[in-house]
């Protein structure tokens, strides 16, 4: 073999093996929503732009007690629609993610209360530090009532 092919199957196999793998699954309550605006073009239609942010809690020492804030775009008729926008967060070690998302969400009432399922991908986009070529997202879905609001994540990632 050549001293180049060998050098080149040396850094493949080096760049592998300084990959991580990352379980960045986790649960979320809503913390805080710290602004929402709307306009209704139409009968029964709603155009939102909500930021909020939301507590995570998860077995990875990096997320747990960490807070997500979240910049989101909602498009509905009676409740029920589409939702994308872009979250950031910083890690326990201080560096940071960023991710963009896209779900839908379904009004439903029972017995004259009201819940809003919702669900839906996201995937990285950028991070700092190791995870500056982070790589791969999940789904969510989660449940949005009168008694607050839960999440949960499924998350797996490389960097």
């Amino acid at each position: 073999m050549s001293l180049g092919v060998l050098s080149l199957i040396g850094q493949f196999a080096c760049g592998m093996a300084s990959a991580g793998f990352l379980d960045c699954s986790a649960t979320e309550v809503i913390k805080e929503e710290t602004s929402q605006s709307s306009i209704q073009p139409g009968p029964n239609r709603e155009l939102i732009q909500i930021v909020r942010v939301w507590r995570l809690t998860s077995k990875h020492p990096e997320f747990e007690g960490t807070d997500k804030t979240a910049y989101m775009q909602i498009d509905q008729w009676n409740g029920t629609g589409t939702h994308a926008g872009y979250w950031g967060m910083v890690l326990n070690s201080g560096e940071t993610l960023r991710a963009r998302f896209e779900g839908s969400h379904f009004l439903v009432t029972k017995g004259g209360r009201w819940e809003v399922v919702f669900q839906g991908v996201f995937h990285f986009i950028s991070g700092t530090g190791p995870y500056e070529a982070i790589r791969g997202g999940g789904h969510y879905r989660g449940v949005e009532s009168p008694a607050g609001k839960t999440e949960e994540i499924g998350c797996v990632a490389s960097y």
